[in-house]
C-alpha cells in the first residue's frame, strides 16, 4: 500500500545550498582567495550533516513505521553531531590558513537558507 503523505523534496534543498554556496565563493575568489576557501568549507560543514539527517530522517514514512522513523531521527541527529563536530576538528587541524570568521558566517548563513528552503518546499506542498 502507497503513504498517502509525500516525503518532502529535501534533496533539493542541499542542492540549492550548495549552488548558493559556490556562487558566493567564486564571486569571492578575486577578492581573497582565503575568505572564498573559507566560506566553501564552512557551508558544507553545514550541508554535508544536514544532508546525512535527512537521508536517514526520512527512509521511512507511514504510521507503522513509526519505531523505525525515530529510531532513524536519533541515528541522524547523533551522526549530525558528530560529523559536525569531526568536519570542523578536521577544519582546524589540516587548512592553513582559514578565514574562521567567514567560515563561522557561512556555516551560519547555509542553516538559514535552509530553513527558508524548507518553509518554501512545505508551502508548495499539495495538502
Amino acid at each position: 500500500m502507497k503513504a498517502t503523505i509525500e516525503a518532502p523534496p529535501v534533496g533539493r534543498i542541499a542542492i540549492t545550498q550548495f549552488a548558493i554556496l559556490l556562487v558566493a565563493a567564486i564571486a569571492l575568489v578575486p577578492i581573497d582567495a582565503t575568505i572564498a576557501y573559507s566560506i566553501l568549507i564552512g557551508g558544507t560543514i553545514q550541508i554535508v550533516p544536514q544532508a546525512y539527517f535527512t537521508r536517514l530522517a526520512f527512509r521511512y514514512m507511514g504510521a507503522r513505521q513509526a519505531p523505525e522513523m525515530l529510531r532513524a531521527i536519533q541515528k541522524g541527529e547523533t551522526g549530525k553531531l558528530l560529523l559536525t563536530g569531526l568536519f570542523f576538528a578536521l577544519t582546524f587541524i589540516f587548512v592553513k590558513p582559514i578565514n574562521v570568521t567567514g567560515l563561522f558566517l557561512s556555516y551560519s548563513a547555509m542553516i538559514i537558507v535552509q530553513w527558508f528552503c524548507a518553509a518554501r518546499a512545505l508551502n508548495h506542498r499539495k495538502i
